[in-house]
Formats: structure tokens, C-alpha cells, sequence
């Protein structure tokens, strides 16, 4: 297993993470997959990076919410 990316959750939130830390574990989780050829969950979170990942004229979001990526975390962080 990999190191484990940081969780960061947006300021007076207790639910959701930060655009960086979310965009860093979804590619976290895609290489994981890869590493474990499970093609299903590489799909779905390669899925999530491209959306997450930064763009010329695009802000990073502030919060994001990803109910499937709060359950990877609390997998990996427990």
C-alpha cells in the first residue's frame, strides 16, 4: 500500500474536503485500483480525477462532495 494522502475538509465544514485533497485522494485511489487491476473501480475513479483536475480558468471548489470518496477514506484512515 501507498502512503496515504492527507484529509483536509473545508473551513466550517465538518462533511465534504477541500478541491485539492479530494482531486489527491481520487488519484490516490485510481493508482491503488490500477496497482490491484480492478478495472471497475479504476474506471470510476479516473472518472472523478478528470473532473477534479485542474484546468486553465477553472477554480479549484472549495468543498466537495463525494459520497463514495468519504467511504474509500474512512477505509484507508481507519
Amino acid at each position: 500500500m501507498s502512503k496515504v494522502p492527507y484529509v483536509e475538509r473545508p473551513y466550517g465544514y465538518t462533511t465534504g474536503l477541500t478541491g485539492e485533497c479530494a482531486y489527491v485522494w481520487a488519484l490516490f485511489l485510481m493508482h491503488e485500483a490500477d496497482w490491484n487491476e480492478d478495472n471497475v473501480a479504476y474506471d470510476r475513479w479516473k472518472s472523478m480525477v478528470d473532473d477534479l483536475a485542474p484546468k486553465p480558468n477553472k477554480p479549484v471548489p472549495a468543498a466537495v462532495h463525494y459520497a463514495a470518496l468519504e467511504d474509500a477514506i474512512d477505509r484507508y484512515t481507519q
